[in-house]
């Protein structure tokens, strides 16, 4: 990536930082249980992936070193995403300002970054291993949000708890559809092996 194209990323990442962090936006996305989880963490996580594009060659051959195959950084990412899935999590996070702040840090660098300069290392494989586990465990906190009797955040009523379980079920459903479908593409679009000639 040229230096400017760098400096751009760099650029676009905090000022989606500086947005997020805006508190009539955090009002806003925090004020509903479905944008706090599917709107302003998916946000988060790509200001990180923007700083990731925006880090210098030299640093991005040091991570390279210590997340081999990207495993470090798919961990991390599947780590962090799991905790942020838990409902006293969500609700700490609007009463307490260091574990907010952990948020914006968690998701920012922990996903965002983290899966920014792993996913083109971990090949096929480590992409399936980590897409195979987060899926199934989006929809099954969407099951959780949507089957419990009982409110599971003191934050948000029982309609926002059922309807953003219904949500993270939804966008399991189609994240897995367009993982799958991506391979009939990708084999549609590799050219025909050359055949023998003849005779």
């Amino acid at each position: 990536m040229s230096g400017s194209r760098e400096r751009g990323a760099r650029i676009a990442a905090i000022a989606l930082f500086a947005a997020l962090a805006a508190p009539p936006v955090r009002a806003l996305l925090e004020a509903d249980m479905r944008l706090h989880m599917l709107v302003q963490f998916p946000l988060l996580a790509a200001a990180g992936a923007l700083a990731a594009a925006g880090l210098p060659s030299g640093w991005r051959a040091a991570i390279a070193r210590w997340n081999r195959h990207g495993i470090a950084g798919l961990l991390c990412a599947a780590l962090t995403s799991t905790f942020w899935m838990l409902p006293k999590a969500l609700d700490d996070a609007l009463v307490e300002p260091w574990l907010d702040a952990a948020k914006f840090v968690s998701l920012g660098l922990g996903v965002g970054f983290a899966l920014a300069v792993s996913w083109r290392p971990a090949g096929l494989i480590g992409r399936g291993v980590f897409l195979g586990n987060l899926l199934p465990m989006l929809a099954v906190a969407g099951w959780l949000y949507l089957a419990a009797p009982l409110r599971l955040c003191n934050a948000y009523l029982t309609g926002q708890q059922q309807a953003t379980g219904t949500a993270l079920i939804a966008a399991a459903l189609v994240a897995t559809l367009a993982w799958l479908g991506g391979f009939f593409v990708g084999a549609g679009a590799r050219p025909a092996a050359p055949r023998a000639p003849a005779g």
